[in-house]
């Protein structure tokens, strides 16, 4: 898992010939979900449409996210890592996905020669898909009626994106966000169309739990949003097998330890894990972060959180 990803300027982007004369589209894709996905296949439609053999589908994103070089020391939390979201837009039919570095080069590119230089010059589109909200070019001065007008002058087949509605609202990056920090990881499942994950690196912890029969993967270096703290049933994939996991987010009151931590109990796993980098994947949250009167309390309410992610996990795997 790389925390810092080296991006290079739009300027030194390199293009691959086959993706030029592509169908774009670009944002941020934070997370690939279900609407994102819709994107890409109204893209798709439109590549059948314009051309045959059918134009490719490029997926144009950025790195960092504008907001943290537009708004030091802002807080942002994200639903993927870029290589998560490099991955997911290829799985969802993207054949190629470019970077944009984020840097004052680009922010300071007033929205027609952001058009004329990245949309028109570097990647010499056929057609571009956006929603009705796309905005563009410095202090996001470029909306939807301005992209229209400007590809219709480089004879360029600009595309609104129809909405993609899940329970008659918007599906949105920030929903998503919302369910994921109330624990509703059935609802961001929904959103998303697959379980939402993070991925972090095992460390030594207090070692407490292995002392109880519940040996936990102590989980940091995560760089996506955590869900809200709780105890959650979910799966981990460790080679090629599944293991049923348990996991704890936040502080462990019990014990007087307050700092926050995401803690995973492999069901029925035996191994060395430290210094791995796993991924969780949330089925359902389970229960809130109590405290207990003693260890052997604590010991009771485990294997019922044990006996209850089995249950949860058969019924999602059957």
């Amino acid at each position: 898992m790389t925390s810092n990803p080296i991006v290079p300027s739009w300027k030194s982007l390199d293009i691959p010939a086959h993706s030029r004369g592509a169908i774009i589209s670009i944002g941020n894709f934070d997370g690939v979900h279900e609407g994102h996905k819709n994107l890409i296949t109204q893209m798709k439609t439109l590549g059948k449409t314009i051309s045959q053999p059918p134009a490719p589908i490029v997926a144009i994103t950025f790195y960092p996210h504008p907001l943290l070089i537009l708004r030091p020391g802002i807080n942002l939390s994200f639903l993927s890592t870029l290589e998560q979201k490099k991955k997911l837009l290829h799985a969802a039919g993207a054949d190629f996905v470019a970077v944009l570095k984020t840097d004052d080069g680009l922010l300071e590119l007033q929205a027609e020669e952001f058009f004329e230089k990245i949309i028109f010059e570097t990647f010499k589109a056929q057609g571009i898909v956006e929603g009705p909200d796309f905005h563009f070019g410095k202090n996001r001065t470029g909306n939807i009626d301005l992209l229209k007008e400007l590809c219709l002058n480089r004879n360029i087949l600009g595309t609104i994106a129809t909405p993609f509605l899940v329970d008659n609202e918007l599906v949105s990056s920030s929903r998503i966000r919302k369910a994921i920090q109330t624990g509703d990881m059935l609802q961001a499942k929904k959103l998303l169309g697959r379980t939402y994950s993070i991925e972090g690196k095992v460390v030594s912890g207090a070692k407490r739990g292995r002392t109880i029969g519940f040996p936990t993967a102590n989980l940091e270096n995560i760089q996506t949003l955590l869900p809200m703290n709780g105890v959650y049933a979910a799966l981990c994939n460790i080679g090629n097998k599944t293991y049923a996991t348990a996991v704890n987010i936040g502080p462990n009151p019990t014990f007087s330890e307050l700092s926050q931590k995401v803690e995973a109990h492999l069901l029925d796993f035996e191994g060395d894990l430290y210094d791995h980098t796993i991924e969780i994947n949330f089925l359902e949250k389970i229960r809130n972060v109590k405290t207990f009167v003693d260890k052997n309390a604590l010991v009771q309410q485990l294997e019922l959180d044990i006996q209850q992610t089995r249950h949860l996990v058969f019924a999602d795997n059957p």
